[in-house]
């Protein structure tokens, strides 16, 4: 069985797998104004009681960025008590892991991923020339959109952009799981690092 932690979006969610089948979903809170600290314990204590996770989970995974400072600190911290009381495998789950997976299956190169977080918090993401993945985090949606971006991904809406060329599709962090379990690497020893951006930088 595995647990995967999505604290990217704007309003984080649980999902448990088994047989990469998604058995049971469950939103750690329902409206951004709640803190994800008050209620990510008692969620998973509630998950716990219906599908003893204790007895049966094996695996966890979290998308680990770019995302909310806040979300990814308390959902890494969470996990991270929870790899080593149980003894799990863990694997994280980043953009760039989700733009690799489109990129082989769409076989388009010239991308972009539209990432919204909680707090208004929003990362425009792309490959460029030399291969290299770039974070920007958006102050608002006026940005130079970079010419060679043909397609965009987006999490939870549409980037606000005058050229209505570019196509944009909506995608899930758990059908992304779902649909490309094989390719996951789970370890048991690995510290769980999130993505932190300050500057269009990451900051670890």
């Amino acid at each position: 069985m595995l647990l995967f932690l999505d604290v990217i979006s704007p309003i984080p969610e649980f999902f448990i797998i088994e047989e990469n089948k998604l058995i049971f979903r469950e939103k750690i809170i329902t409206n951004q104004s709640e803190k994800l600290s008050d209620h990510i314990f008692d969620k998973y204590m509630q998950i716990n009681e219906k599908l003893n996770l204790t007895k049966y989970l094996e695996k966890i995974a979290m998308t680990i960025g770019p995302g909310s400072y806040t979300s990814l600190r308390v959902g890494a911290a969470f996990l991270s008590g929870l790899r080593i009381s149980m003894n799990l495998k863990f694997c994280p789950i980043s953009v760039k892991d989700i733009i690799k997976f489109k990129v082989e299956k769409s076989k388009i190169a010239n991308i972009g991923f539209f990432i919204c977080s909680s707090k208004n918090q929003n990362f425009f993401c792309n490959i460029n020339n030399s291969g290299k993945l770039e974070y920007l985090k958006l102050e608002n949606d006026k940005f130079n959109l970079l010419k060679r971006i043909d397609t965009i991904f987006y999490n939870s809406r549409e980037l606000n952009i005058i050229n209505k060329k570019i196509k944009q599709f909506k995608f899930s962090f758990i059908d992304e799981i779902l649909s490309n379990n094989k390719k996951l690497e789970f370890e048991k020893e690995i510290i769980i690092k999130p993505i932190y951006i300050s500057n269009n930088k990451i900051l670890n």
